[in-house]
């Protein structure tokens, strides 16, 4: 246990009671903002593996395509087996065969019809999801771990 209180005596000296208290600040947003990303990634891969497991297989056509700086998504409609329309996005990919009017498989959650991607796009979806929750995890780990042990060592 003395270890830790040379730790932290070397901490305050270096960057100071005001330092220490923003570097705790820095670490607490950060923390939060993973843990955000953490969650949305959580619930798309929970959506994506429901859809894969239980999803309905219809026929979507391309609205549009919306391109971000490396990527594209799939803007598509569908229509139910009761005439009820839909339009979804699609996971973002970094390219696209897909053109605006032209069909594709989509597979939808009957539980909640409005949930829908692309088929083709559904396992690259999973495991992208997947692997970002696998990226976070121990990021957000080690960063709580660094927030409560700054707040032990009574830097705050």
């Amino acid at each position: 246990m003395m270890w830790l209180l040379d730790v932290t005596a070397a901490i305050d000296g270096r960057i100071g009671m005001t330092g220490a208290l923003v570097y705790v600040l820095v670490l607490t947003v950060l923390c939060v903002r993973l843990g955000v990303a953490a969650t949305h990634s959580f619930r798309r891969h929970r959506a994506c593996l429901r859809l894969k497991a239980s999803g309905v297989e219809t026929t979507g056509q391309c609205t549009s395509l919306s391109w971000r700086q490396d990527d594209v998504s799939v803007r598509f409609s569908y229509t139910l087996a009761d005439g009820t329309k839909y339009e979804a996005d699609s996971f973002h990919v970094s390219r696209t065969s897909f053109s605006p009017g032209s069909t594709f498989p989509i597979v939808y959650d009957p539980a909640n019809s409005a949930v829908a991607e692309v088929a083709d796009l559904l396992s690259e979806a999973v495991r992208f999801h997947r692997l970002a929750l696998v990226a976070i995890t121990p990021v957000l780990l080690l960063n709580a771990t660094l927030d409560v042990w700054l707040a032990r060592a009574g830097l705050l």
